[in-house]
């Protein structure tokens, strides 16, 4: 279990079956012995799962943002030149 809240977390369950849909259920044999249902996303079943993105800081500039930047000083250089300035 890897969802930070729920009572088995960090532990290992034994899996039963897959019950298929869109938002696949395992069903699993809890500690008890009975079988339950639980959401493969609270789980590692389906892989490793990608860093929670949200907790950590933005980046400061994209990709996108850092071109328009370079475009942007390109421009500046070239009409600097054109007018004979010292560039910027």
């Amino acid at each position: 279990m890897t969802h930070p809240h729920h009572p088995l977390h960090g532990q290992r369950v034994q899996l039963i079956r897959i019950r298929r849909g869109p938002d696949p259920d395992l069903i699993i044999r809890m500690p008890d012995g009975y079988h339950g249902a639980i959401a493969a996303s609270l789980t590692d079943y389906a892989g490793p799962t990608a860093p929670d993105q949200s907790t950590d800081s933005p980046p400061l500039l994209s990709i996108e943002g850092l071109w328009q930047i370079a475009q942007w000083i390109k421009e500046q250089q070239a009409s600097s030149s054109q007018r004979g300035g010292d560039g910027i």
